[in-house]
């Protein structure tokens, strides 16, 4: 039995339709508590994984094993059967999986591009410059595209996205990005969390607080709709803006569905393509987003994976500083400086923020004081929700 007829093993970020081959496949959904005991994650991060991993738990009923363990092998053991994975997203993980017996792992998904078609890009160039692959993957997917040529003749409009917000303003006043409402298997997750922490087993930073992220299918659907009709055509102008009492602007918060598995980004793309051919928005907006979606999100994970296992550990300005205590468990009240302290705050009590805070402020600031950059990248993959 190989490829599309063994069950189907998802991982926590692999919860859409289209890292299964059939609408019948059995599937095998792991929730192993030693994930939230080997690092101190963010509490809604713990939340949002947990959530996400039940409710497709209990959409796939009985065409799922869900497994409520403490490792991996013990669930796998228990199976008693081969399983079929996609390729996971870390290498860590991808070691793991391929060491497994009974585990036949298929290429990655998730993504618009394949490793394979990467590396064909990369090979004999002088440069791997993101400008460039984002050309090239326009080209390869005929997104805003008029046969060969960018619609309007221009690649990218970044330097026209650059607006300050209105004068005076404390908010960008667009539409409230959408919510989900809770559920008992939210307040279940709660509870247990709550249980795990009183008994020392697990330990969490920053808040907790009401579900603010897609965790099922037809939540991100939702939450990628009510973007692109309420908010996309704003995002533009003021994608590089920051606001301290508006954290969110006119971004998508469409991150974290996506790195659940939960929307192929290629229909994200789509959608805000066809909102710019529709005149919904326009195209220095569209243009933007299909940037970060097409061009940054899968630039980043093809470099990492192209420059193998040794990239994580580059250090070439010998940065080898601690992350500071208050840095590293969100004591924003602990920070005088205002936009370091707001943005702080923002992690603590929501796991998110968006680009701008965490390059030009989180990210700068290590930067200068020379932090680790693997302490400061596990501090984001720990500390945001779509870390």
């Amino acid at each position: 039995m190989t490829g599309t007829r063994l069950r189907r093993w998802l991982f926590a970020d692999q919860l859409g339709p289209h890292f299964l081959d059939s609408g019948d496949q059995a599937v095998l959904l792991i929730e192993a508590r030693s994930v939230l005991q080997r690092r101190t994650f963010h509490r809604q991060k713990a939340h949002l994984v947990l959530s996400a991993l039940r409710h497709r738990a209990a959409e796939l009923g009985e065409r799922a094993r869900f497994a409520q363990v403490e490792t991996y092998r013990q669930a796998l053991g228990a199976l008693g059967e081969p399983v079929s994975v996609c390729a996971p997203t870390s290498q860590r993980a991808d070691r793991f999986v391929r060491g497994l017996d009974g585990v036949e792992v298929l290429p990655a998904r998730g993504f618009t591009l394949s490793r394979e078609d990467f590396s064909g890009w990369a090979e004999g160039r002088r440069r791997l410059l993101l400008e460039d692959f984002y050309r090239e993957q326009r080209r390869r997917h005929g997104v805003l595209m008029e046969r060969s040529e960018p619609i309007s003749g221009r690649w990218n409009y970044d330097t026209d996205n650059r607006e300050r917000p209105p004068r005076g303003a404390s908010r960008l006043g667009v539409v409230a990005a959408w919510q989900p409402d809770e559920d008992e298997i939210d307040e279940q997750v709660r509870r247990d969390l709550d249980a795990w922490e009183a008994d020392g087993s697990i330990r969490t930073v920053g808040r907790d607080g009401p579900r603010r992220f897609a965790v099922t299918r037809e939540e991100a659907l939702t939450a990628l709709r009510h973007f692109v009709e309420d908010r996309l055509p704003a995002f533009g102008p003021f994608e590089d803006a920051m606001l301290a009492e508006d954290p969110t602007m006119a971004h998508s918060l469409l991150s974290a569905p996506l790195n659940l598995g939960l929307l192929d980004p290629m229909e994200c793309v789509r959608a805000a393509e066809a909102a710019y051919l529709t005149g919904a928005a326009p195209l220095r907006s569209v243009e933007g987003y299909v940037r970060q979606v097409l061009g940054w999100r899968e630039y980043v994970w093809h470099t990492y994976w192209h420059f193998g296992p040794g990239y994580r550990q580059h250090n070439a300005l010998d940065a080898d500083c601690g992350l500071p205590r208050w840095n590293a468990e969100l004591d924003a009240d602990a920070v005088e400086a205002r936009c370091l302290s707001t943005v702080l705050a923002q992690v603590r009590d929501s796991g998110w923020t968006h680009h701008i805070p965490r390059l030009m402020v989180l990210g700068n600031y290590g930067l200068q004081r020379g932090w680790s950059p693997q302490a400061l990248t596990d501090w984001f993959h720990r500390c945001f929700v779509d870390g």
